[in-house]
């Protein structure tokens, strides 16, 4: 089995489903559901990996608040090893409030322990541990973010494989982008954020100027699906068509399927993506970024049972 280390953001996730309406200035909304859940790109990502049966480990910085509790106890639960985790009384855990308003999801966040994590304990030794290493939300993570490239180049001496999401830069300069593109072996983007770093207006050609650049871009299409190279040509694979609870961290959960599928059950690009959509597709039907809890087994059932949604 391969060891894989997740690193990146610790939050918890306070979920306000079900809106009457968007937000509005200076006036009182109501919501019908209100949940506080494990949060957080990269530990999402390593709860869904270890619920599918992987070897999950985890670094990261947590408060020394009821929040860090939280997280370290969610994150055991699902079986991912926190041993690497530091606590520190400097700032509080951080935290992501999700307005949830029919099919889209607004997001504020405190930075707290994201912004502070620096990644200091990521050693030769300690890489040397793992056979991947898997980053997320580096442009949230302020003092970690200018080391990344040391540590991704040490990984690849070092013989790993890499992958990295990185979710949202709110400033649109994607700061180190370029240097990390040709040192990964998979890069995880939605929409957006594919078309804010290309620089063009339509997803093949964004998927086809990162296929120059990096050896495995992915570009996730919510439930259109999701963009790979295949014979260097961008073929879109179908998302299923489920009824939507929540869709709060499908995309750290199609990112641990489709790498569970690659590094575990040796499935070629195709495969692991039409597995990543059904997984994330499976985690859209509760609320929550974890609670789905997909084993490998449930997502193959899900996949047998679910019908593709037409183009």
């Amino acid at each position: 089995m391969k060891t894989v280390l997740f690193v990146g953001d610790i939050n918890i996730d306070i979920i306000m489903g079900g809106l009457t309406t968007l937000p509005v200035v200076d006036r009182e909304i109501t919501c019908s559901s209100y949940d506080v859940t494990l949060g957080s790109a990269a530990a999402i990502c390593a709860c869904a990996y270890a619920s599918l049966g992987g070897d999950a480990s985890f670094a990261g910085l947590a408060g020394m608040d009821d929040d860090g509790e939280f997280m370290l106890r969610g994150m055991k639960s699902f079986g991912v090893n926190t041993d690497l985790v530091r606590r520190t009384h400097k700032v509080r855990t951080g935290v992501t409030v999700n307005l949830i308003y029919e099919d889209t999801r607004s997001q504020v966040t405190y930075p707290g322990t994201i912004a502070e994590y620096d990644g200091s304990e990521l050693t030769e030794e300690l890489l040397g541990r793992f056979d991947h290493l898997h980053l997320a939300g580096p442009y949230q993570q302020t003092r970690f973010r200018p080391r990344i490239s040391v540590v991704l180049d040490l990984a690849r001496r070092l013989g790993k494989t890499t992958s990295l999401d990185t979710q949202w830069d709110p400033t649109e300069t994607w700061e180190f982008l370029d240097d990390w593109l040709p040192v990964l072996d998979y890069l995880f983007l939605n929409e957006d954020e594919a078309l804010s770093f290309t620089g063009v207006a339509d997803p093949e050609k964004a998927l086809l100027k990162l296929a120059g650049r990096t050896a495995m871009p992915v570009i996730k299409l919510g439930p259109r699906g999701a963009l790979v190279i295949c014979d260097g040509q961008p073929v879109r694979i179908p998302a299923k068509k489920v009824e939507v609870v929540d869709t709060t961290g499908a995309g750290d959960t199609f990112d641990a399927a489709f790498l569970f599928g690659r590094l575990e059950k040796g499935m070629d690009v195709i495969a692991a993506a039409r597995f990543g959509n059904a997984a994330a597709g499976r985690s859209c039907t509760f609320p929550g970024g974890v609670e789905a809890r997909s084993s490998y087994e449930a997502v193959l059932e899900f996949i047998r049972e679910k019908e593709d949604i037409e183009s």
